[in-house]
């Protein structure tokens, strides 16, 4: 398999695991020594992260049932051991008592390394965007960890 296809299945793993998986197997995407910027919030290193990540799940994923993501244009460049990658993204699913529908898109702005075989993330953005869909409550509001 190709550098690019074990990055793309890379991402594809990183979004099972943030729409259905445990803090932990989110963090299992990252280096120790990484920096993740998830809508503004900072982490410095995976185990900060993986807290990050936990509140987030009890906060704002677990409300939302069907949460899916689905990446769009993926632009990896791989230069030996480290790669950049950027990939638009859709998610939706429903959210609160009413079910009422999410759509959020944005963008994923990553460096990644490959260490012992296997490619993790550096450094990881997230970017929400505003939905194309008015509910008439900001969905960057109901996404913010």
């Amino acid at each position: 398999m190709s550098d690019h296809q074990q990055i793309q299945n890379f991402y594809a793993s990183y979004c099972f695991a943030v729409d259905r998986g445990s803090a932990d197997d989110i963090a299992d995407h990252l280096w120790e020594d990484c920096h993740v910027n998830f809508a503004g919030n900072i982490h410095e290193g995976a185990d900060e992260a993986r807290i990050g990540f936990a509140k987030w799940i009890s906060k704002m994923r677990d409300p939302v049932e069907g949460l899916r993501h689905c990446l769009y244009t993926p632009l990896i460049e791989i230069s030996g051991d480290r790669a950049t990658a950027e990939a638009y993204y859709d998610a939706d699913g429903h959210a609160g008592r009413k079910a009422r529908p999410i759509q959020l898109r944005g963008l994923y702005r990553s460096t990644l390394e490959r260490r012992d075989g296997k490619w993790r993330f550096i450094k990881h953005e997230v970017q929400i965007w505003r939905s194309i869909r008015d509910h008439g409550e900001s969905d960057e509001k109901v996404s913010r960890s």
